[in-house]
């Protein structure tokens, strides 16, 4: 989650690069994880993209950020997806040992970190005793771009477009990079015999997908699993808000910024995902086969998976 902090004599204190989607510094120079910077002026922001979902499956626990679990919605066969099985969230580096006792009343045995080692390294998870952790990222981490990446946005040459290409360009890359890790991914998730937890930083890139392909799985419709994709700009709502209006008013340090890539980094929207579907009918010629032959489920595992998760 990116932070913009301001002292006491009015000066900006950057954000940790870190705690912005890791998946901007792949295969570019644009890391965008200093934008969260300042802008004056009029902006008019896009209006976001918001679920129509209750939000009943909202999990509030101190210092943890877009938790839910997938839970109460009806499959395309009228089949309801049971209430605490399956977890996400952003990460859980303020996690604090208070707050361990009511994870542990979740009943979660296992956590699976979406996110890549370095950014486990500088966030890593505060993990409650004797749950299972299994680190699994899905896409190469190129880190030597660091340096280039802030220097770039700071001085303007990264704008709202420049963002927006990268996000479609994560969520076409994102299943079909590193399919087999993918694969193992989704098998934790679907095997495991107790509720799981999976995250990235934010929990609304890396997880949105990886939640689209379990609901897919299951036979959810499109619009459904979009419902729920669109769940992370309803919860995190008041925190990207509070982010882009401090942006805005703050004094002017960086006249060249575009805070307009603040805002593409900050909400998700259907224009995303369907990015993904088009990658895997592109690759594999439909989500089916994508199903069927990268993730390694056939029908009859995939009706097996539906009767353990579905009633």
């Amino acid at each position: 989650m990116l932070k913009i902090r301001c002292s006491a004599d009015n000066s900006i204190h950057l954000p940790d690069m870190h705690q912005c989607p890791y998946f901007l510094l792949k295969s570019s120079l644009f890391g965008i994880c200093f934008i969260a910077v300042v802008s004056c002026g009029s902006y008019h922001y896009a209006a976001p993209q918001y679920s129509d979902l209750p939000g009943d499956h909202a999990v509030v626990l101190r210092n943890v950020d877009n938790m839910r679990f997938l839970g109460g919605i009806k499959n395309s066969e009228g089949k309801m997806l049971k209430d605490s099985i399956f977890f996400r969230s952003a990460n859980l580096h303020h996690l604090k040992k208070k707050s361990m006792a009511a994870f542990g009343a979740l009943g979660i045995t296992k956590i699976i970190d979406l996110r890549t080692p370095h950014e486990i390294e500088e966030k890593p998870d505060h993990l409650p005793p004797g749950v299972d952790f299994e680190q699994l990222a899905a896409f190469s981490d190129r880190e030597d771009q660091l340096a280039q990446a802030r220097s770039l946005v700071l001085k303007g040459k990264v704008t709202r477009k420049d963002a927006e290409k990268r996000m479609l360009e994560f969520y076409r890359d994102y299943p079909v990079e590193h399919p087999e890790v993918i694969r193992r991914i989704v098998h934790e998730i679907l095997d495991a015999d107790q509720p799981v937890l999976y995250h990235c930083t934010a929990g609304k890139d890396r997880t949105g997908i990886i939640s689209m392909l379990i609901l897919k799985i299951l036979k959810f419709d499109d619009h459904t699993i979009l419902q729920e994709y669109l769940m992370s700009n309803n919860q995190r709502q008041k925190i990207i808000e509070k982010r882009l209006n401090l942006a805005h008013h703050l004094h002017v340090l960086y006249p060249k910024l575009d805070i307009g890539v603040l805002e593409e980094l900050s909400w998700i929207r259907k224009e995303y995902l369907d990015e993904t579907y088009l990658s895997i009918n592109r690759k594999y010629g439909s989500m089916e086969n994508y199903i069927r032959k990268i993730l390694g489920i056939s029908e009859e595992q995939q009706e097996t998976y539906i009767r353990k998760f579905m009633y």
